[in-house]
């Protein structure tokens, strides 16, 4: 993790100059998310640093997991404090609380801990700074901050969404060649690309798809084993 942190802040001052206001007005677009007062300040295949700007919210919104290593810091000498709570299957447990400070960042692995910087849900007062080292693989899961249980999920790489969205449309559009695709994208890391891969292909060639079960398996992820355990008794 240090290797590649170092690496990461290295290329930090390494930035194209943008001359035209257009480009400079379409940089900022990118780099800002209105909607979590997040600013990307440099972001590489490696990783990202960022900061979350003071804002306030009506509605208290749920919590969010984010998958990989990340470390929160301090800004301009101004301490937050964070909650943390551990990840278990569909819910999370409060775990604890800490205080992030000038002396004393925060690390965090995101496969076992969800962390929150804004326990009211409705906004915080601070500058919070962030090193994410993310874990394409791993999704992002959604928690409802009241129950603490899993509402909602999405992928954490933008590529899997959109084969997710490819698969659905060939299904949809019964595409006599929806069967060729997803057996090449049965191949696919993520396990949401690969089961959806299977059920497009088994609608298509059942046969095909039942010898690629063992493969499914190799990818050692309960919730699709789950899923083809189901399959299976149903079948």
């Amino acid at each position: 993790m240090t290797a590649e942190i170092k690496d990461l802040i290295s290329n930090f001052n390494i930035q194209p100059t943008l001359t035209k206001t257009i480009a400079r007005r379409a940089a900022i677009m990118n780099i800002t998310n209105p909607h979590t007062g997040n600013i990307t300040l440099h972001c590489t295949d490696i990783g990202n640093i960022s900061i979350k700007v003071p804002h306030v919210q009506s509605v208290p919104s749920p919590l969010y997991s984010v998958p990989g290593q990340s470390i929160l810091f301090a800004i301009n000498k101004q301490s937050f404090i964070v909650h943390r709570y551990t990840v278990e299957n569909d819910r999370l447990t409060v775990k604890d609380a800490v205080i992030v400070d000038e002396s004393n960042p925060l690390p965090i692995d995101g496969a076992q801990t969800l962390y929150d910087c804004d326990p009211t849900g409705q906004g915080h007062n601070a500058f919070i700074g962030s090193i994410n080292l993310p874990d394409r693989s791993a999704d992002i899961s959604v928690f409802d901050r009241t129950s603490l249980r899993k509402i909602a999920w999405f992928p954490h790489d933008d590529s899997a969404a959109r084969y997710l969205v490819s698969l659905e449309l060939l299904e949809a559009a019964e595409d006599p060649g929806a069967g060729k695709v997803a057996e090449e994208l049965i191949y696919h890391y993520h396990p949401a690309i690969a089961w959806k891969a299977f059920q497009v292909l088994y609608q298509a060639d059942q046969e095909a798809a039942l010898n690629y079960i063992p493969l499914l398996r190799n990818l050692q992820n309960r919730r699709l084993d789950h899923l083809l355990d189901q399959f299976k008794e149903s079948a």
